[in-house]
This record gives structure tokens, sequence and C-alpha cells, in this order.
């Protein structure tokens, strides 16, 4: 599970509690715990849904 977390400050860049942080967006895999403390917007990821790979019948 991840989850996109962007900073309280607008455009940051930088490192964040073990997260690298571009352009003020980081993505987490790990505890969210600090993050939701001190203000950040947290957004859960959901998984990719797999393409089908059935072949249409003739």
């Amino acid at each position: 599970m991840s989850w996109t977390v962007k900073t309280p400050v607008k455009g940051f860049t930088g490192d964040v509690a073990g997260v690298d942080f571009q352009n003020g967006v980081g993505t987490c895999t790990s505890d969210i715990s600090y993050f939701q403390r001190h203000g950040y917007e947290i957004t859960e990821d959901k998984p990719a849904k797999p393409k089908s790979t059935a072949t249409a019948k003739k």
C-alpha cells in the first residue's frame, strides 16, 4: 500500500521522515503517522487494475 503525500509548504523539494518530495509531492509506502500529525495532505493510492489478457473469440 502506498500514499501520495503533499507538503504544507507548496513546492518543497527535499527529504522529510524518509520520504523524498519533489515540488511538494512524495510517495510514502510505510508509516504515515508523522505526516498526519503535521498537516500533510494524504491520499491513498489505488492499485492499478490488471489489464485483461483474454482474447475475443471470432
